[in-house]
């Protein structure tokens, strides 16, 4: 029974083996160990095992999407306060697009500069694509297709309408 599972650790791979078989460094190997990206690897004491047949799961190609800013919120709460009166933060928090539509259409240059740099481009754009009707002037419409690059010259999309049945 020793000699079996002395064999069977014999088949196992150390982390400067596995790196040197898929050709990447130790530290890259590492990791992708504390990631758990190489199934089937796991500690002993202080070192990985890794076994023979393991391989490194392989994300999709391209960059990740954009994790959350973590500064967002409570900006988002100082906006929502300033510009969306009539709800309380914590309710105007869970329509972000209300928030940011608000800040686009009522806001001074310097919040309307700080919720872009904090959200991203891609939030303003979610905002115009999901604005109710009535929730941006003609003006303001026309500004924010032509500054986030959605339209060009004298094709800017129609402002939303209410449908009345």
């Amino acid at each position: 029974m020793v000699t079996a599972i002395h064999s069977s650790t014999e088949q196992l791979l150390s982390v400067s083996q596995f790196a040197a078989r898929e050709g990447v460094t130790r530290a890259r190997v590492l990791q992708l160990l504390a990631a758990g990206r190489i199934a089937g690897a796991r500690r002993t004491g202080h070192q990985w095992v890794i076994p023979p047949a393991a391989r490194i799961v392989r994300r999709a190609p391209g960059r990740p999407k954009k994790q959350g800013n973590p500064a967002a919120d409570p900006f988002l709460r100082r906006m929502a306060r300033k510009y969306v009166w009539w709800l309380a933060p914590g309710e105007a928090l869970k329509r972000p697009h209300l928030v940011t539509s608000q800040v686009m259409e009522l806001g001074d240059y310097d919040d309307m500069s700080r919720i872009e740099s904090t959200l991203g481009r891609e939030a303003l754009v979610a905002a115009l694509r999901e604005a109710e009707p009535g929730r941006f002037s003609a003006r303001s419409w026309t500004y924010w297709h032509y500054r986030l690059k959605l339209a060009r010259p004298g094709a800017v999309p129609p402002l939303p309408e209410r449908v009345i049945p």
